[in-house]
C-alpha cells in the first residue's frame, strides 16, 4: 500500500479547470489535481518535437467560461511525461506535467484559497 508523503491535500478540479504554462500560452491543458503548492495537468503535443528554450515559470488557471482566473503564478516544472495511455504511433500524444508552486504575492495566496475552497470537488482518492 502507498502512502501519501505529500504536505499539502490534493483536490479533484472540476472538468472546466485548465492551466496554461508560459507568458504566450504555450502549452495548455487540463487539470488533473491541484493542492497549495502545485498541480497536475495534461496537454497534447505534436509527437515531434522541436527544441525550445522558451520559459514556462509562470502558470495561469482557470476555469472556461471566464468564472476564475488566477494569473501568473510562478512555478517549477517537476515532471513532464508521456502519459502510458497515449499511442505512440499518433501523431498528437497526450503528456503529463507536474508543477510546483514558488511564492505567491498575497493576492494569488487568496485566490488560490479562494479556488481550493470553491471551484474543487474534493480530495483526491488515491
Amino acid at each position: 500500500m502507498d502512502i501519501e508523503q505529500r504536505k499539502y491535500v490534493r483536490f479533484s478540479v472540476q472538468d472546466n479547470t485548465f492551466a496554461a504554462l508560459g507568458s504566450e500560452f504555450e502549452k495548455v491543458g487540463k487539470v488533473n489535481d491541484i493542492s497549495k503548492n502545485g498541480l497536475a495537468l495534461s496537454y497534447l503535443i505534436e509527437s515531434i518535437k522541436v527544441g525550445s528554450d522558451r520559459d514556462f515559470s509562470k502558470v495561469d488557471i482557470f476555469l472556461s467560461g471566464n468564472r476564475f482566473h488566477l494569473q501568473r503564478v510562478p512555478c517549477k516544472i517537476v515532471y513532464d511525461i508521456q502519459d502510458s495511455k497515449s499511442n505512440k504511433n499518433d501523431s498528437i500524444m497526450k503528456h503529463r506535467c507536474g508543477l510546483h508552486f514558488g511564492k505567491l504575492n498575497k493576492s494569488q495566496s487568496e485566490l488560490l484559497d479562494l479556488f481550493l475552497k470553491k471551484y474543487t470537488t474534493g480530495p483526491l482518492s488515491l
